[in-house]
């Protein structure tokens, strides 16, 4: 453990403005305006107000400006008509003995809110603006909330606040001459255009909820999508920047929430200002000469285009105008390997992306390879430049970058081909401002060399140690915006100087996953004058220092065997223990703040209860860098869990805790190891778990640290590289196309087949991009292979196997001996026949999983589903489309637990007798030389544990287990522990037992049918309880029988040994040791007369 007290750790401010941590903002409006003494105001503002046809309203919003609490000389009003006919121009000289009004218009070719405003601030002069709908009277207090944090800071947007009004009993005058009457006007209840009724609440501003849900925005990923353009303060250099508005949106809606997007990508802050409400004069509902549903419908369609954050779905193989991912690429005579690098981005699972190549004056070939081969295509764009070297190559190509997130390529290095997904969804999922993944390193010619350096997990204190933020990096476009750039002064260890000092006010996170391909050869910049690295690693840390306020406060002592590696001390001269914070008043954009020195305990206030939380877990968490929690999951079950800790403990080490996260629907299971030692040892033990049971394990610090995503291994997309598979996208093309015909909604899986839908109600935190695609193409193929064989058409299976077997579970008699056989961690998965019409019912089958749960604590998993109506529309009985489609539900989970062979309860009547008549040997038949390769193929060899016992040692085993009357073969009674006793299941498996039966119709068919169905076992049941409850004698009735009730069938009370060979080896000594226990083996003339059985010689099989 590391201590902090009284360590240069300890000295280590917490990150102040991160994400939209408005708080220092807050704390120099107080300190400034909010005083005893307040300072003088001396910003002038100018407000544009656009309006169309509302002369009245904008009337009487300018006149509730001349009651503003900011000085009137110090404010500048702006109409931005837009091609209004009543003549708005009339205001301005009715307000210019209160503040200047300018006037500016276009003609009226529709709804052109976005360019009339920007017509506006052309005019506008002065350095902040206000926009304010027409209809949005400001109150008092409106402008001058604004301007206070106007003055600290050029880099804010400022949200003001609404409430719905009538006032339509006031004319412009009565504004002008007395505004608090309009003031005290009642909330109404705006999408109606009336009071409150009875305990009805007046509407309030939508954007409230969301404020006091995020301590007022400080707390939100996206807090542009509170952004109105009614309403808002900000400064003209920010409106530059950002290029104002969007002048292609020309009907009603989206252009302020689309400049707003921009506003926050280009770094800025977005405050909710209390105190700058404005009161709607025209409630939502109300007439309104535009049409805005229309125009919301094609605005909609736009802003998707132009916005990739929050609101854009994801569409596999769609780009759009604005990209969501920028890759850049700095390059530099790299003729070699630049046409791979961006084929390796092009290439990827994830298309909504562009790729920006900054060629840095090469002076080989790589520009002309660059052209020749990507020059047209609309995802590619080369910017050129004279030499200036890797730092302002790489300024420039992020400048260049549209997307909302940017990641970096080096020219000589590979993506891949998952890596943005894989990084996208981090994002996605969190508000962390960058990701990084591990690299695999690879040789000039791309030979393997092996995993890259990997720290387990990210952590601001550590890598003022070191640097281990290694490729692949991606960053939010908004972060990177509040930063100079990569620093030009330095010509090494230019990553490590950046991600230092993004490290001041950015949480990053790291994917414990390769996914780059990181190149070594000589001509590495961090290999090439190492002197150089050496003293940039020094300054980068001295900036690092510096820019925390604590340049004079540490010292940086060489480490004699390690020229890069710098001891830290508190500097025994220091006699200011002041933090100088000049640095992070510069990158917040805060002019003149009243002091730049502050001592540590007065910065904590500076950050948000949040951040102040995150702050205290980075300590906590840099204190124990010497312990990994290596945190497997999560699995969907209290009895999966349990399973996954019994193998954790016997195969690699007993100290495991298990941990549940409660969610809204569903809980999580963690298995959490704890390791101590270096950290290459735990990553190389997760590493090994995840190969080795095809697990998510990822590193962690503490219990309760958040789980975001899934980290699997990623050897199968290594692997496809180094076999030269270099093309994914066309070998993806020859494969199954998983979307064609499965869907998810929520829970629920869809298969589409033709123009029929079945469904299976998965587990909750199962998902279909974690299930491997061979799963779906064997469980579509077996679903359908009667009518259609063509899902096996591009059969190139690859998945790995998992750890532990399934087994179809019907709580039938076989499948609970099949179940006595096979170890305990074997899952049991039910296929619960639903929405299908029917005299199936699941009373015995629940109530016999209640007794397993009750007596060994396993859960039997239900999986809902109408997959067997998939049979009846083609014209048959409902039921199994083929003798494996009862174990899809098996097929379909086999990654979700970790499955490494599939059973059914299968028995020898099934196996080694065609139709129960007629012997077979199963292992040399056209079904076991068809299915069975099918399934080894995808990891989840056939385990058939009872196909050498009949139903008479199944039944045995039953009841020697202590399941006797709790496993019942019969599906259609409704009463818990007792049978119909009146279908063909009844007739053959209760009959074993001595249980009455009734001579129905149904069992009258069945023995007067030839062949006889299940003839042998059937014949032994008549052997042993022949008549029934009514008194019918089966030989007498069915005389057709005789013959073969003279036959000997005693063979069924013994098992088949040859049968224990067709079971994986990983499991044959266990389940032949069980079933010795139940069971003996027949011997040789037993074996003899099984083979000889054909009751029926003439049929025609």
């Amino acid at each position: 453990m590391i201590q902090l007290k009284s360590t240069w750790e300890s000295k280590i401010p917490p990150m102040i403005g991160c994400g939209n941590d408005w708080t220092l903002f807050e704390h120099e409006v107080k300190q400034r305006f909010e005083r005893r003494q307040p300072e003088t105001y001396t910003r002038s503002v100018s407000i544009i107000i656009p309006v169309y046809n509302r002369l009245e309203k904008l009337g009487k919003t300018i006149a509730a400006l001349t009651h503003s609490t900011y000085p009137l000389h110090l404010i500048e009003v702006i109409i931005a008509d837009d091609g209004s006919s009543d003549h708005p121009e009339q205001l301005v000289d009715r307000f210019s003995s209160y503040f200047p009004v300018k006037y500016v218009n276009q003609s009226d070719k529709g709804f052109r809110a976005a360019r009339i405003r920007n017509k506006g601030v052309a005019v506008a002069s002065h350095e902040d603006l206000i926009f304010l709908d027409c209809d949005m009277l400001p109150e008092p207090t409106l402008v001058e909330a604004f301007m206070k944090y106007l003055h600290v800071s050029h880099k804010v947007v400022l949200l003001g606040g609404r409430r719905y009004v009538n006032t339509d009993q006031f004319s412009i005058q009565d504004v002008i001459d007395d505004i608090q009457p309009v003031l005290e006007l009642p909330s109404l209840c705006a999408d109606t255009g009336r009071g409150p009724e009875r305990d009805e609440p007046p509407t309030e501003d939508w954007r409230y909820a969301i404020y006091r849900n995020s301590d007022n925005l400080k707390n939100t990923k996206y807090p542009f999508n509170t952004y109105c353009a009614g309403n808002i303060g900000l400064s003209k250099h920010l409106y530059n920047q950002v290029g104002g508005f969007d002048e292609s949106f020309v009907h009603w809606g989206m252009e302020d929430t689309e400049i707003g997007y921009r506003l926050y990508r280009n770094g800025a802050w977005f405050i909710p200002v209390e105190d700058a409400k404005a009161l709607h004069q025209e409630p939502p509902g109300g007439s309104n000469e535009t049409n805005r549903t229309e125009g919301r419908e094609i605005t909609e369609g736009q802003f998707v285009e132009k916005c990739p954050a929050k609101y854009r779905p994801y569409v596999s193989g769609r780009t759009y105008e604005v990209p969501k991912v920028s890759v850049y690429i700095p390059a530099y005579n790299c003729e070699a390997f630049i046409q791979e690098a961006v084929e390796s981005v092009l290439n990827q699972t994830y298309d909504d992306i562009e790729v920006v190549v900054c060629n840095d004056g090469s002076t080989d070939k790589t520009r002309d390879i660059i052209l020749g081969h990507f020059g047209d295509h609309p995802q590619v764009t080369l910017i050129e430049q004279e030499n200036q070297g890797i730092s302002a190559a790489t300024n420039a190509a992020i400048y260049a970058c549209r997307g909302e997130y940017i990641l970096q390529l080096d020219a000589d290095d590979v993506l891949l081909k998952n890596c943005v997904e894989s990084l996208v969804e981090v994002m996605d999922a969190t508000d962390y401002d960058f990701v990084y993944g591990d690299s695999h390193l690879i040789g000039p010619e791309g030979e393997d060399l092996g995993p890259g350096y990997s720290w387990s997990t990210y952590c601001r204190f550590r890598l003022l140690n070191g640097m281990f933020v290694h490729h692949p990096r991606m960053i939010r476009a908004s972060v990177f915006a509040r930063t100079q750039g990569f620093s030009t002064k330095i010509m090494n260890a230019v990553d490590y100087d950046f991600y230092l000092q993004l490290s001041l006010h950015a949480r990053g996170y790291h994917l414990q996953k390769p996914l780059y391909l990181y190149r070594q050869h000589t001509t590495n910049t961090s290999k090439v004058n190492r002197k150089h690295q050496d003293k940039n690693t020094l300054a980068a840390l001295e900036r690092a220092f510096s820019s925390m306020g604590l340049g004079h406060q540490i010292d940086l002592i060489p480490v004699k065997n390690d020229s890069r590696k710098y001891r830290k001390s508190i500097s025994s001269e220091t006699e200011d223990y002041a933090l100088d914070l000049n640095s992070v008043f510069l990158r917040m954009g805060i002019n003149s703040p009243t002091r730049t020195k502050l001592m540590l305990w007065e910065v904590l206030p500076l950050v948000s209860k949040r951040h102040q939380e995150l702050f205290s877990q980075d300590k906590d968490e840099y204190t124990k860098l010497g312990v990994h929690l290596l945190r497997v999951g999560p699995f969907g079950s209290a009895d999966v869990i349990q399973s996954v800790r019994s193998r954790l403990s016997r195969e690699y080490t007993s100290d495991i805790q298990i941990h549940s996260v409660q969610k809204r629907t569903y809980t999580q299971y963690f298995a959490l190891v704890r390791f101590e030692g270096p950290n290459a040892d735990a990553v190389k033990l997760a590493q090994n778990i995840r190969i080795d049971a095809k697990w998510s394990v990822e590193i962690v610090r503490r219990t309760d640290a958040p789980f975001h995503v899934r980290v699997r291994d990623n050897a199968e997309v290594l692997d496809a590289y180094f076999s030269k598979n270099r093309t994914p996208k066309q070998k993806e093309e020859l494969n199954y196309r998983v979307n064609d015909f499965w869907s998810t909604v929520n829970d629920t899986l869809i298969f589409t087949w033709k123009e029929h839908e079945v469904f299976f109600e998965m587990p909750d935190d199962w998902r279909m991009d974690e299930t491997h695609p061979d799963l779906f193409q064997l469980a579509h193929h077996l679903l359908v292979e009667p009518w259609d064989k063509s899902a096996l058409t591009n059969w190139n299976p690859t998945r790995a196997s998992g750890w532990r077997p399934g087994l179809a579970f019907s709580g039938g008699i076989d499948s609970a001996a099949a179940m006595a056989l096979m170890p305990e961690d074997t899952v049991l998965l039910y296929n619960e026949r639903t929405g299908i019409s029917g005299q199936l019912d699941h009373t015995n089958a629940f109530r016999f999983f209640g007794k397993i749960a009750s007596d060994s604590g396993r859960i039997v998993h239900r999986i809902p589903s109408n997959h067997e109506q998939l049979r009846a529309l083609q014209g048959k009985s409902v039921g199994f489309s083929t003798d494996f489609a009862c174990a899809v539900q098996v097929i379909l989970l086999a990654d979700y637990f970790g499955l490494d062979s599939v059973a059914t309860g299968m028995p020898l009547e099934n196996a080694y007798l065609f139709h129960g008549y007629k012997y077979r040997d199963f292992a040399t038949s056209w079904f076991w030389k068809h299915y069975a390769p099918l399934f080894e193929a995808v990891g989840l060899p056939l385990y058939q544990p009872v196909a050498g016992c009949s139903e008479v040692i199944n039944l045995n085993i039953v009841i020697a287990s202590g399941w006797d009357g709790w496993a019942q073969s019969c599906l259609r009674s409704n009463q818990g522990g007792e049978v119909c006793g009146s279908c063909w299941k009844c007739f053959r498996k209760n009959t074993l037992q001595g249980l009455p039966f009734s001579m129905s119709n149904e069992i009258t068919t069945f023995l007067s049918k030839e062949p006889l169905k299940q003839a042998v076992s059937t014949l032994y049941s008549i052997q042993r309880g022949g008549r029934s409850k009514e008194g019918v004698d089966i030989l007498s009735t069915f005389p057709h029988l005789s013959p073969l009730l003279e036959m000997d069938f005693s063979f069924l009370e013994r098992y088949l040994p040859g049968s224990i060979k067709l079971i994986p080896e990983k499991y044959r000594t266990f389940t032949e040791n069980r079933l010795n226990s139940f069971a003996l083996p027949m011997d040789l003339t037993e074996e003899n007369r099984l083979a000889e059985i054909n009751l029926y010689p003439k049929s025609d099989v």
